[in-house]
């Protein structure tokens, strides 16, 4: 299947005259109503407000408001260009000039996904942005290349379901500065990369527990922090360096590795999580939940 095939003329909106994201989106889900693929347009309606900005994925220069639900009839997509750069919200200084809206049926999950992948990568490339930037109708836009060229894979990629990377640390970093970023942004875990970003190791909540605990119950009980393991190093365990702590015995996975191979791994083999490279470069990470989440989340 063809990316290009989740569009239609109806759904094409050039110009696309708003100056927000939510403008834009309103006249996007008019169109999708339009094109007569949506089954309940007050539900798609009232959906549509709800999941802005919560599913608005940004990737280069366009905005990819996304979501599944039953009233639509299968997977489609309405794009739309404005003329002036639209803003994300009114405090925000992310703008883009490109809109899109993607729904799907629940069912159509995996499908989904692979949409949204595709679309993202398609919002990448220079050539195809210049070229939608520049089109005046919905026949330039059907008729841009690469986009009408490119095809929606019959599986679903690391790359589909993976969070980009955020955040990572050096293996100078102390200890106790990797635990306020993880308790800070809610991670269970933070890859320890090289200055190329290659991935050393990793720190999650069981180094945590396992070098911190003990000095936080040391020093509960007596006011004094525990020894330290080596005559050499830091009485705080806080100060330890991530180096030091880390595990160092961590799989990584490339981007482009089929899904269902990488699940059957977790499973097999008892992992959580897998730091997620491009050509040897930390790029993102993939867990259960995010499996989970993203196939059977609504």
């Amino acid at each position: 299947m063809k990316l290009i095939e989740l569009l239609d003329p109806e759904r094409i909106v050039v110009p696309l005259k708003s100056k927000s994201l939510q403008e834009a989106a309103t006249r996007l889900t008019e169109a999708m109503v339009g094109s007569g693929v949506v089954t309940d347009p007050e539900r798609f309606r009232t959906q549509v407000k709800g999941v802005i900005p919560r599913e608005v994925v940004t990737v280069g220069a366009a905005f990819l408001l996304h979501f599944r639900t039953d009233a639509v009839r299968r997977l489609s997509a309405a794009l739309g260009v404005a003329p002036k750069p639209i803003s994300r919200r009114p405090d925000s200084d992310q703008e883009a000039r490109i809109a899109i809206l993607l729904a799907a049926p629940p069912k159509d999950s995996s499908a989904h996904l692979r949409a949204l992948s595709a679309f993202a990568r398609a919002m990448s490339r220079r050539e195809i942005v210049a070229a939608l930037e520049s089109a005046t109708s919905a026949e330039d836009i059907l008729a841009t290349v690469p986009l009408a060229d490119l095809e929606l894979t019959g599986y679903l990629t690391v790359r589909d379901v993976m969070v980009q990377a955020r955040l990572s640390v050096q293996p100078d970093m102390t200890l106790g500065e990797a635990a306020k970023l993880m308790v800070a942004h809610q991670l269970g875990a933070l890859p320890v990369v090289s200055d190329s970003d290659e991935v050393l190791g990793l720190v999650s909540y069981q180094e945590l527990l396992r070098h911190l605990l003990p000095a936080y119950v040391k020093r509960e009980s007596t006011g004094e922090f525990r020894a330290a393991r080596r005559a050499s190093g830091p009485a705080d365990p806080h100060q330890l360096p991530v180096r030091e702590v880390m595990d160092r015995s961590v799989l990584c996975v490339s981007e482009d590795q089929i899904l269902a191979d990488v699940a059957s791994m977790m499973v097999s083999r008892n992992i959580e999580r897998f730091p997620v490279v491009r050509d040897g470069a930390f790029v993102g990470f993939l867990t259960r939940g995010d499996i989970v989440r993203r196939l059977f989340g609504r």
